[in-house]
C-alpha cells in the first residue's frame, strides 16, 4: 500500500519502490474507485488528452469542467464548461 505521507523522507530505492507501484495502479484501474466517488455524490478530476496540461472534473451529474492550475494562487480554477 502506498503510504504519501512518507515520500519526502523516503529514500531513493524506497522512492522507486513507491514509483513503480504506483504507475502499476495506474495501469490496472478499473475505474472502480472513481465510480464510488460520483455514487456518493463528490465529484473526479481526471486527465484527456484533448485538453494538455489541464484537469477535467466531472460531477455526479454528469457535467464537466476545464480546470487550470492558477500558478500564484496554486488553486484550480475552472476555465470553463465542457
Amino acid at each position: 500500500m502506498i503510504d504519501l505521507r512518507n515520500l519526502d523522507s523516503s529514500s531513493p530505492a524506497e522512492e522507486e519502490r513507491f514509483f513503480v507501484e504506483f504507475e502499476s495502479m495506474l495501469a490496472n484501474d478499473d475505474g472502480a474507485e472513481a465510480e464510488r466517488h460520483l455514487r456518493e455524490g463528490r465529484a473526479i478530476y481526471i486527465s484527456d488528452p484533448r485538453y494538455p496540461g489541464r484537469a477535467v472534473r466531472e460531477h455526479p451529474d454528469g457535467r464537466r469542467e476545464l480546470m487550470r492550475l492558477e500558478v500564484a494562487s496554486g488553486q484550480l480554477v475552472v476555465e470553463r464548461a465542457l
